[in-house]
């Protein structure tokens, strides 16, 4: 049975119209950039759009706590608090107290989180993880490979997920299963344009949009309102 795509809203009009009309769902979407290239706050621009649709989201972070992560929404502008008490939305961080993190800490919480996507699979429709990089630390290739095809079916059973990754953080094997399995790929860098240091997001592939899509987007993070687009007219002033 080929499940049929629709779109969701971001949350952001802007990035809507840049995108032809919204993310298509369910879907496995790739976010790969370096430190600081904007991937987290992108993702939670997603995760604010995917709430606000109605869809019910699992978050795993490796880059904070949970109290963090939820702050960090909230500072630029995602009013996510009601979502997050009524149990819309979940986050669960790997930065467990009093856990001294070693070798086999990544291949566990691979294993724990892959159970979880799995049994847990009436109980969301965006399942985030960022960062993916992390995550499958001292994890073994077969490892990795079966988490990702456990993720490609739930895919399939209409179930959508974003995996935000580091250029180099993947073994090369599994990088390229994984570009070739992804119904998005985007890439962010950062730029210096006219003076300023923006955000770029190249688009590599974005399967089930409708029409054609702005495959390059420039955009900024403003504090009160998140993913703020950039004309490439402007950035260039």
């Amino acid at each position: 049975m080929v499940l049929e795509t629709k779109l969701i809203s971001t949350g952001n009009e802007e990035l809507d119209l840049k995108l032809a009309g919204g993310l298509p769902v369910p879907l496995l979407m790739v976010i790969e950039g370096e430190h600081g290239t904007g991937k987290t706050v992108l993702v939670q621009q997603f995760v604010y759009g995917a709430l606000r649709s109605g869809l019910r989201v699992v978050v795993i972070t490796t880059e904070t706590t949970t109290v963090g992560y939820i702050r960090q929404m909230l500072g630029v502008g995602f009013n996510i608090l009601d979502y997050f008490i009524k149990g819309d939305l979940k986050v669960y961080s790997t930065r467990l107290p009093r856990v001294r993190w070693v070798e086999s800490t990544g291949r566990d919480l691979l294993t724990l989180t892959q159970d979880h996507m799995i049994t847990k699979i009436d109980t969301y429709d965006m399942y985030v993880i960022d960062s993916f990089s992390i995550l499958i630390k001292g994890s073994k290739t077969e490892d990795i490979a079966n988490f990702l095809t456990a993720v490609r079916k739930l895919v399939d059973k209409g179930r959508s997920f974003i995996l935000t990754i580091h250029p180099g953080g993947l073994d090369e094997t599994i990088y390229l299963n994984l570009r070739a399995i992804a119904d998005g790929y985007m890439e962010l860098k950062n730029a210096e344009m006219g003076g300023r240091v923006l955000k770029v997001m190249n688009i590599i592939k974005l399967k089930g949009a409708p029409t054609t899509f702005d495959n390059v987007i420039t955009f900024d993070i403003d504090p009160a309102f998140g993913i703020k687009l950039v004309p490439m007219a402007l950035s260039k002033v």
